[in-house]
């Protein structure tokens, strides 16, 4: 059998040690249709190159075998915008005990009975389009008010709360809580290092009077899926007892998030937020809630 007859095996997923991870996200592609002001998959030091190297099949054959390996259950599915590859993504998330997604909203809720879809919208129309561009808020609420409400998919509409649109909190929730989702969910935006101005608060101070109004809104709705103790940690005067300086205390360092790097294989990156961010003055929700689940 000569060189050239071989045949050739695929390539084993790249070895990220025996340690467990319970919980896991994967970048499913870079690609999307929209430039959002606060996206941070674009930003210089994420790894956004190349893009879409990993075919569908190789993507759920690797899926599968560090599921297995290390005993995944739960997998959070990324973009760019996931919708993108609709037809990986339904079967993808289905290889998992528990899945979610995350997608703008512009090419429909995917029906995935028994996970949860969030669907990003960052304030009413004015505020949100100032962010994500000219119509897409009118295009999400199409997507939302289309769907089959009974058909088992978890939908929650979660804000990024920035500088820019922060005032918006309130018109907001009185915009979408009657809509037909399962929830309202808020996160704060998260700077890369040295980043300043625009959509980052400077001073975690000024941040706090933002938090508070979110848990007052709390309070007035329960359709609000986020924990007050979580809020509470995001606080200037105890933020860093939950991050560190350096991401040190994070405990979503924990799970394994996965891109698509040279050579089209999974790498790790410092963070689901990239390679970049200023874990002093994160905002994402879901690392006070994971630190206020897990408090002793």
């Amino acid at each position: 059998m000569n060189e050239n007859s071989r045949v050739r095996l695929p390539p084993e997923p790249t070895d990220f040690g025996d340690t467990l991870y319970p919980s896991a996200l994967v970048l499913l592609t870079n690609a999307c249709n929209l430039r959002c002001a606060h996206c941070f998959v674009y930003r210089e030091h994420t790894p956004n190159d190349p893009r879409d190297k990993m075919s569908n099949a190789e993507m759920l054959r690797q899926l599968r075998i560090l599921r297995d390996k290390h005993q995944i259950r739960s997998m959070l599915f990324m973009g760019g915008e996931p919708m993108i590859r609709r037809h990986l993504l339904i079967e993808a998330m289905n290889l998992f005990e528990s899945s979610a997604v995350v997608t703008n909203g512009t090419y429909g809720i995917p029906s995935v009975p028994g996970h949860l879809v969030t669907v990003s919208l960052d304030g009413p129309r004015e505020a949100n389009d100032a962010i994500r561009g000219d119509g897409v808020y009118e295009s999400v609420k199409r997507s939302i008010f289309s769907r089959d409400p009974s058909d088992g998919t978890q939908v929650i509409v979660q804000m990024a709360v920035t500088r820019q649109n922060s005032s918006t909190i309130e018109t907001f929730v009185e915009e979408v809580k009657d809509w037909p989702v399962n929830g309202i969910a808020f996160t704060f935006y998260v700077p890369a290092v040295n980043e300043h101005g625009g959509q980052a608060w400077d001073d975690l101070r000024e941040r706090d009077a933002v938090v508070h109004r979110l848990i007052a809104l709390k309070k007035r709705y329960p359709i609000i899926k986020c924990n007050i103790g979580a809020l509470e940690l995001m606080l200037s005067d105890r933020c860093l007892n939950t991050t560190g300086h350096k991401g040190e205390h994070c405990r979503l360092r924990r799970m394994l998030p996965l891109y698509v790097g040279d050579g089209g294989q999974f790498e790790r990156t410092f963070c689901c937020y990239g390679n970049d961010v200023d874990c002093s003055r994160c905002g994402a929700y879901a690392v006070f809630n994971s630190a206020w689940q897990h408090r002793v």
